[in-house]
């Protein structure tokens, strides 16, 4: 019952953009029975590991007949006959490195790979992924875009992604003046840290349920994140939609950020409503005619919600359409329970 709720309420607001301003992507993307898979959930790019010209190629063509986005490496095209042609394919991005801080690799050399590729392909951007929040004030000037990627699942708490995406608009702002507003992506775990011993001592490991990556999802958002990717859609097992518990996960969130999609791409930022609650994070986006907040209990411990401060806000996405019936009540108080790691979207009526 639930579930039907649910994929009524996505399916008043109209299908989901398939291009803009606000990146939706996975990860780790092979051919074309991948690229249908998540242009039919409402992704609308994608992410590949292959450098291989001719097949990037291909990549960039089935990308175009579904209106896709390509982050893909430039370090092969350069050199190849695809050069030229390759100038006009569907690109986000032109995607540098993976994780320069973890590599140690020198910013110059980093620097001097993005100078290349801009003098190849003045056009498109380039971006890059750091592993740590605090390496953008070491490559932060280098790169149109940066990236972050962080996966806590179950190891750290969930507020570590906030504080990721945080450092590196921090560290971005700080390290480009010319461009102290540079986009920031957020790259979100679609894995089990076991599929990749022995990163982690003792191995310990599960995969992140929904509410988890929802949570991850809007925390990146409320901490200044423009676009959001999960890693990976590719898996020792094979494609993420051979684990349909597992794929569900992610056709639902991308069914709610394309809800959103009107005030992320082309919103702005208004205030809060005053006394929800303290140690409550809020963002407020208006735009398309609309008016979200997105609200969120960045703490493992429930935390007090004023529901009253809420009047003239309807929450979405949620099984019933009173705060009350959804959250219980605090203890001896008058407030609601905002339970750890809880996220509300409301919207403004």
């Amino acid at each position: 019952m639930k579930t039907a709720l649910l994929l009524l309420l996505l399916l008043s607001f109209g299908a989901p953009a398939r291009a803009g301003r606000f990146p939706l992507c996975m990860y780790g993307i092979n051919g074309p029975a991948d690229m249908a898979a998540i242009n039919k959930a409402g992704f609308n790019c994608f992410q590949t590991y292959t450098q291989d010209p001719g097949k990037l190629a291909a990549l960039a063509a089935g990308a175009a007949r579904l209106e896709l986005k390509m982050l893909a490496a430039p370090d092969k095209v350069i050199v190849s006959t695809y050069a030229a042609a390759a100038r006009g394919w569907p690109m986000l991005a032109w995607y540098l490195c993976d994780e320069p801080d973890l590599q140690k690799m020198p910013a110059a050399e980093l620097e001097r790979l993005d100078r290349r590729v801009k003098d190849w392909d003045a056009e498109q951007r380039t971006a890059f992924v750091v592993g740590t929040g605090s390496a953008a004030y070491v490559y932060g000037a280098t790169a149109d875009v940066l990236m972050v990627d962080w996966y806590p699942v179950p190891h750290l708490g969930l507020e570590t992604v906030g504080s990721h995406v945080a450092l590196v608009k921090a560290g971005a702002k700080w390290t480009d003046r010319a461009r102290p507003e540079k986009p920031v992506w957020a790259v979100l775990q679609a894995f089990d840290w076991r599929e990749y011993p022995p990163q982690l001592t003792p191995p310990v490991g599960r995969f992140p349920t929904f509410h988890e990556v929802r949570f991850m999802s809007y925390l990146a958002i409320a901490r200044g994140a423009s676009g959001l990717f999960y890693f990976t859609f590719s898996h020792k097992y094979g494609p993420l939609t051979t684990k349909p518990e597992f794929w569900a996960i992610y056709e639902r969130i991308a069914g709610e950020i394309n809800a959103l999609r009107p005030a992320l791409e082309s919103g702005v930022e208004v205030p809060a409503p005053a006394g929800l609650g303290a140690g409550l994070l809020a963002k407020v986006v208006a735009g398309g005619g609309r008016t979200f907040l997105i609200l969120l209990n960045p703490a493992p411990a429930a935390a007090p919600l004023d529901a009253g401060a809420l009047k003239g806000w309807r929450p979405l996405f949620e099984p019933k359409p009173d705060l009350a019936d959804l959250l219980p009540p605090l203890p001896g108080g008058t407030a609601l329970a905002l339970p750890g790691y809880r996220v509300l979207i409301l919207e403004k009526i």
